[in-house]
Order: structure tokens, then C-alpha cells, then sequence
């Protein structure tokens, strides 16, 4: 009983630590894994004035056409390699992909990618987006024209991934009640 136990958790612990990686059994698209962005943008994240602050490394701003994301990940020193925002647009865990929680957009290492599927880790590439790194701190910018189902309420959560595509810190922290990552929302 003890044994078959450990199995079950073993393979939850396997499965959950690859949510996030773009890695899927089926023939779906998974994102493109670039490198991370190094260049500097045509924004000064220093002068954002954040509306919201999680406490834990992720802050959002939303200003003119603009929502700018930011991660500081300097509590996580030994593995930061890739940086993912997982964005659910209209705050709707019934849109958008549901091994994200409802995401509609990630962007990974200064790309935007969009889910194209419900069902599948599937995503399709939108582009390269403004993005300024500066140590351990990682800012995007993103064109609002270019979401679509965008609602007043979005919310986000971000992820730093090793070498491997894993995740190895989160933003916010922990677990909801429905055994997903908690999100930060974002309310005017």
C-alpha cells in the first residue's frame, strides 16, 4: 500500500514539475524555448510607478497601451536561466489552457506566445516583445492591440526555469484550493 502510494505521489511530483516546460506526449506546439533576451529596450523600468506589488517578486503596471510586467528573482541565484509570465487575460480559468490555470498568453524570455488550445500544451508564437534585464530582475512590455479577450481583471504568475525547462520558483508562492499556482490579479 505504502509502495503504490509513493508511485502515485512520484508520478504527480514528476508530472506537475513539467507544467510549464512546454513538453507534451502529443503532437501539439510547444514554445519555441529561446534564449533570453539580453538587449536593452526603449523603456526604463525604474521609472514605472507599479500598481501592484505581490510581495514576492512580481509587479504589474498598466499604463496607456502598455502592460508592463516585472520579476525579480534574486532570491533564486543558483538556477535562473528562463523566465515565463503566465498571463490569463480576462481572469477566466474556463479560456485559455488548462494545464496553465486559464492562461491565454505566456511570455517566455521576452517572447509572446498565445494558447491555442483548451485541451493540449499547444501555443503559438506571436513575437519578440520589449523586455529590459538588469541581474535578476527581468521587465516586459506588452502591446495591449495585441491580446486579444483582454478584460479589466487579468492576472499573472511567473516562473523561473532551469536549464531543463523546470520550474524552480514561482511568483506568487503555493497552491490554491484547486491544486493550481496562485495567480496575482491585476484590478484598476
Amino acid at each position: 500500500m505504502k509502495k503504490n502510494l509513493f508511485k502515485l505521489l512520484l508520478s504527480i511530483v514528476v508530472a506537475v514539475s513539467h507544467i510549464g516546460c512546454g513538453e507534451s506526449g502529443s503532437s501539439t506546439q510547444s514554445l519555441g524555448h529561446h534564449p533570453k533576451n539580453t538587449k536593452q529596450s526603449d523603456f526604463d523600468p525604474s521609472l514605472l510607478n507599479w500598481e501592484v506589488d505581490n510581495g514576492s517578486g512580481l509587479k504589474i503596471l498598466v499604463e496607456n497601451n502598455y502592460i508592463y510586467l516585472q520579476f525579480d528573482h534574486t532570491q533564486e541565484t543558483t538556477f535562473t536561466k528562463n523566465i515565463q509570465f503566465i498571463i490569463d487575460i480576462d481572469n477566466n480559468i474556463t479560456t485559455g489552457n488548462s494545464a496553465e490555470n486559464g492562461a491565454d498568453y505566456i511570455v517566455e524570455n521576452g517572447y509572446l506566445y498565445k494558447s491555442i488550445s483548451r485541451d493540449q500544451w499547444s501555443w503559438k508564437e506571436i513575437g519578440k516583445i520589449q523586455s529590459n534585464i538588469s541581474g535578476l530582475v527581468d521587465t516586459v512590455r506588452l502591446d495591449i492591440p495585441q491580446l486579444e479577450n483582454k478584460g479589466t481583471i487579468f492576472s499573472v504568475n511567473a516562473e523561473v526555469l532551469n536549464d531543463k525547462w523546470e520550474p524552480v520558483l514561482y511568483s506568487p508562492d503555493g497552491i490554491d484550493e484547486n491544486g493550481n499556482h496562485k495567480k496575482t490579479v491585476y484590478r484598476p
